[in-house]
């Protein structure tokens, strides 16, 4: 049964974003880990306006939200979010001379298509990586020793207040898989990125290059959320070094197990659990912090 308070807050959601709202809504799917619980509500945002009435409503009610990208980078609570997940599916895309205009819902996949046909170089580092804009400037994505912060001119935020404005790239202080965005409760809704007139033969070059460096380390073919752990920025140590030092790639946890072509990989092996992978990462980073006494801080989100 409901509480009256939940009922409460059920009605005016039903009422303010529609039909579309669902409830008790698998999160697994939706992430490529393929793991996680029930949200209590999911909406798809295929709108900016759809986003930012989503994000508002949540706010004046006092609810836990999330905006849920690609769910490439993220490890959903076996117990699910109890609050509202938004789908960020706002996915328009427009070329203009050598700038791109994108809504953060955009794949970056397609991104790279983009600038391919249109001669532009700059995005050939995020050929292979999965996600979102929205969540590839949360985390300032990157490979190759480029990140997406150093293409992004501008962008329109959802502020922490409820404004809608036009930010320079300087407001993001982007650092090393880092941006503003994760200290505050600001959402991107758009973004422009600057890039360069090239040769197409040499920007398809550069993509089947990355793509195949990318498939010799990646599983494609398993659920998992990419790189578990970040690289050590001020020691310039790869965190995949580290864990290899340490034997992690014979260890699993349940059907969580490290990947056997790269130490930082954590995949779900048929049908395992959240709280498995966290116990796994645990044993990861206190063998790690043992034996090189270095701090692991995970890349991946935690949601629950």
């Amino acid at each position: 049964m409901l509480d009256t308070k939940t009922k409460k807050i059920r009605k005016e959601l039903k009422s303010i974003l529609g039909e579309n709202l669902k409830e008790k809504e698998v999160l697994a799917p939706y992430t490529t880990f393929k793991i996680g619980g029930e949200a209590d509500f999911f909406l798809r945002a295929e709108r900016i306006d759809e986003l930012v009435n989503a994000v508002l409503v949540a706010r004046e009610l006092n609810m836990p939200y999330f905006v849920l990208g690609n769910g490439s980078n993220i490890l959903v609570s076996d117990e699910g979010f109890r609050g509202l997940v938004i789908k960020n599916d706002c996915r328009r895309i427009d070329v203009i001379d050598t700038k791109i205009s994108c809504l953060s819902g955009a794949w970056l996949e397609d991104l790279v298509n983009l600038s391919k046909e249109n001669s532009l170089q700059g995005f050939e580092f995020c050929a292979g990586i999965p996600g979102t804009v929205g969540g590839a400037v949360f985390g300032n994505a990157g490979a190759f020793g480029k990140s997406i912060g150093e293409l992004l001119e501008e962008a329109v935020i959802l502020t922490s207040s409820g404004n809608i404005e036009i930010v320079e790239k300087e407001y993001f202080e982007f650092d090393y898989r880092e941006s503003k965005l994760r200290k505050t409760k600001d959402v991107l809704l758009s973004t422009v990125f600057k890039l360069k007139k090239g040769g197409k033969d040499k920007i398809v070059k550069k993509i089947a290059e990355n793509l195949t460096k990318r498939k010799k380390s990646i599983p494609y073919d398993k659920a998992s959320a990419g790189c578990f752990f970040k690289n050590i920025k001020n020691k310039s140590l790869s965190a995949g070094y580290l864990l290899d030092q340490v034997g992690a790639k014979n260890l699993s946890v349940g059907d969580a197990k490290v990947f056997s072509k790269h130490a930082n990989i954590i995949i779900n092996s048929k049908n395992a659990k959240a709280k498995e992978v966290k116990r796994l990462a645990r044993i990861l980073k206190k063998k790690v912090k043992v034996k090189f006494n270095v701090d692991l801080e995970e890349e991946v989100i935690y949601l629950s």
